[in-house]
């Protein structure tokens, strides 16, 4: 065996990332791979890492994120890698990076200024000429969303596509995936991407199958209507023939915490029938998004300008009262939803507080505060909804066909990304996953729970050499220690890193070197 090697772990727990139980071993790196795991003598000329009573592991994979911009305006991605991340999967939720043409190009031009970015691409080709320029110090590959591809032939029309009009959507998803992106995504709750129909999603998977690539959901419901949304999505599986992801699986909302028999029934029904379906979730019991999300769907049509227009008219305000009170909105619901970020200076005192907070203080109906709210901010106000269930989620993260993704953006706390009081995911996902539900309460083995952070995402994205500590592999890894790990990040404070991840390796490189990171840039932009 040669012994030249760049950089040599020595004495480390190995949790490989395959399930199996872990082992003390050495890892030697070369370039950027994984040369030789086993016992290996110290060489003179290689740096070393002694990683005594540490976990070595593969670097993590969000499977879900959304860093699909911000990743340009902060390419260290402090808080991804801080918490033991090495490649993040953007494009989720139906909301990609491309392509952008039309009113959506503009939303994000208007969007991402403030932020310094300046988005000069709008196809999925153009975009990843920019994003190989652009330097990180992390992985990413990238889905694209189905609301990008139908906005750019649809915009927010409610309305279903003409013959032409499905051709030219194909068309769009056709570049992307030819691009190698990793599949599609779509956000069924958001615009444009709830005015489609199954048969649409059916005809664009179907496509997407064809280039093995990935289905993932952000289904149309996850709360009243979950049961439907959820057989929906295996629907499209099934006549399509792709392989689907449920994003962030949940019962939202106490009245649908019962439900959680019923889906784990479906989805394991699913998959006895050999339909290829897994999901992924976040450790926490509260969810994050837009505050305009409680709208009826109308309400949005035709873009952001035409529902501030709503918002303004009296009559359109009127129906959507009228609308949202026959859905019977409880007067604890205000109580569960705390808002975490606006667009303009003079409302950041709103941050952190709940809506039936700030009503109370106003003096004002919460529902009235929350359409006024909207109208002054654009529609751009991002809330935290404090509603589901620990014990749900407790069983939902030890199903077996599990992941575990953030579901959120990276920031920094430095710079433009450090504003608002953002879900703690965006810090905290992974180490949290470790001190809660290996560490705590036991609901994982170490050895589960980081399969379901590396071999279990990469087999899922078929990433081949990556995933997993195998030699032949890239050289990704994360080094923590078990005891120590934890996230920092919380409801009210979130902009903290996590602790406890000593070491992270980037296709090769030492990026954090005791808990510091050294603003090495190694990481590489993924293509199928």
């Amino acid at each position: 065996m040669s012994h030249d090697f760049d950089l040599i772990i020595k004495n480390g727990i190995l949790v490989d990332g395959t399930g199996n139980a872990k082992r003390i071993a050495d890892i030697g790196i070369r370039g950027k791979k994984i040369v030789s795991i086993g016992n290996i003598i110290n060489h003179p000329d290689s740096d070393f890492i002694d990683a005594t009573d540490c976990i070595v592991a593969p670097g993590f994979i969000d499977i879900h994120s959304h860093s699909d911009f911000f990743w340009l305006v902060s390419p260290e991605s402090e808080s991804k890698i801080y918490d033991g991340v090495t490649t993040e999967i953007c494009g989720n939720c139906g909301i990609s990076a491309f392509p952008l043409k039309g009113q959506v190009l503009e939303n994000k031009k208007k969007g991402f200024s403030k932020f310094g970015l300046d988005i000069n691409w709008q196809t999925a080709e153009d975009f990843f000429t920019r994003a190989n320029e652009a330097k990180s110090s992390i992985n990413r590959g990238f889905l694209v969303g189905h609301g990008n591809v139908r906005a750019c032939v649809l915009g927010y029309d409610d309305r279903e596509p003409d013959s032409n009009e499905l051709v030219k959507m194909e068309q769009e998803l056709r570049d992307a995936m030819e691009s190698g992106v990793f599949g599609m995504s779509s956000g069924l709750v958001y615009p444009p991407g709830c005015y489609a129909k199954t048969e649409e999603l059916i005809t664009l998977c179907k496509i997407v199958r064809e280039y093995n690539g990935i289905y993932a959901t952000h289904m149309r419901n996850e709360g009243n209507e979950l049961e439907a949304a959820l057989n929906e999505t295996i629907n499209i599986s099934k006549e399509s023939g792709v392989k689907s992801q449920v994003s962030h699986i949940k019962t939202w909302g106490e009245k649908n915490w019962w439900k959680i028999d019923k889906i784990e029934r479906m989805l394991k029904g699913a998959r006895a029938d050999g339909i290829d379906i897994t999901c992924d979730r976040y450790p926490y019991t509260a969810s994050a998004t837009d505050l305009d999300i409680i709208l009826p769907d109308w309400v949005y049509e035709g873009g952001t300008a035409k529902e501030k227009k709503r918002l303004g008219d009296p009559l359109c305000r009127e129906r959507i009262i009228k609308e949202m009170e026959q859905e019977g909105v409880s007067k604890e619901f205000w109580g569960t939803i705390m808002i975490s970020s606006v667009f303009n200076k003079d409302k950041r005192s709103y941050e952190g507080k709940t809506i039936a907070e700030i009503s109370t203080t106003l003096k004002v109906p919460p529902l009235e505060f929350v359409l006024d709210l909207l109208y002054e901010e654009d529609c751009r106000v991002s809330v935290i909804f404090f509603n589901m269930s620990e014990e749900n989620l407790a069983r939902i993260l030890k199903w077996d066909f599990v992941m575990v993704g953030s579901d959120s953006s990276l920031r920094s706390l430095k710079g433009v990304l450090n504003y608002g009081k953002p879900h703690p995911r965006g810090y905290g996902t992974f180490s949290r996953v470790i001190r809660k539900y290996v560490n705590q309460t036991s609901i994982l083995s170490i050895e589960d729970a980081i399969y379901k952070m590396t071999g279990f995402p990469a087999q899922k994205l078929g990433l081949e050499d990556r995933g997993i500590l195998k030699e032949g592999f890239f050289a990704d890894i994360t080094i923590f220690d078990q005891e120590t790990i934890a996230e920092q990040a919380t409801f009210t404070d979130p902009h903290n890193y996590s602790i406890g991840i000593k070491h992270v390796i980037v296709n090769g490189k030492l990026t954090i070197n005791n808990g510091k990171h050294k603003s090495v840039m190694n990481g590489a932009i993924l293509r199928k």
